[in-house]
């Protein structure tokens, strides 16, 4: 079995690639794909930048190009549910754009407004979370192309949707998965709060929380499915 593990920023995919035997570099649409072994399980990492779009290329890109049989978000997210606290995890029970008319999408393919994720890599991520002793939620997560950083923007998103956590690429990574029959989970590392000081918030935060979730995924390949 092949995990396609996508991270948007170079800090959320670093450890991983610390502990993986990389077997080759490849480079495709401006990103590099590492493929490799990462605790004996065949794995192909990726740093996909930051949105939907480039979210979508990539995760194409390692089921179609590389095979991936089971699909990994990795990163960090903007809190949303008050009962979570800076480095909590959310992994996603679904995964869905807060950006867009819900109301369209469910009328052309593939006639949807949410993508659920799967229930094997949920169990196996929050056993991974449980040994690492790290505080976690199972709930949905949403994307859109903004860095949700005001009040207002957060309220908004909030009364539409209340999902967990806000970010940038897990729900693009969800559609693509689903229109390709593969299983997938998102999961993320609070690093801010998606409220008028997330921006500080996020700069003191980033790399700790970005290792959070690569600490996590490495302990699920360590596990294994």
């Amino acid at each position: 079995m092949t995990w396609g593990i996508i991270g948007a920023l170079d800090a959320e995919i670093k450890l991983i690639k610390d502990k993986m035997q990389v077997e080759s570099e490849i480079k495709i649409y401006g990103s590099t794909f590492y493929k490799g072994k990462v605790y004996d399980q065949d794995v192909v990492l990726v740093c996909c930048s930051v949105g939907t779009i480039n979210a979508t290329i990539c995760a194409q890109t390692v089921i179609r190009e590389f095979g991936a049989d089971v699909v990994v978000n990795v990163g960090i997210a903007g809190a949303m549910d008050k009962k979570l606290r800076i480095l909590d995890v959310v992994i996603s029970n679904e995964v869905a754009f807060h950006d867009a008319d819900l109301e369209t999408l469910v009328k052309y393919y593939p006639f949807k407004d949410s993508f659920t994720a799967d229930q094997k890599l949920i169990s196996l991520c929050k056993i991974a979370c449980d040994e690492l002793g790290v505080t976690n939620y199972v709930g949905k997560v949403a994307s859109g192309d903004l860095f949700v950083s005001n009040k207002d923007d957060k309220e908004r998103i909030e009364s539409q949707f209340a999902p967990y956590c806000v970010e940038m690429e897990g729900a693009a990574i969800g559609q693509t998965a689903y229109v390709n029959d593969k299983p997938f989970v998102v999961i993320r590392s609070m690093s801010d709060n998606a409220d008028d000081d997330a921006g500080e918030t996020y700069d003191n935060w980033l790399d700790t929380a970005a290792n959070n979730s690569a600490n996590i995924i490495l302990k699920m390949l360590q596990i294994g499915m």
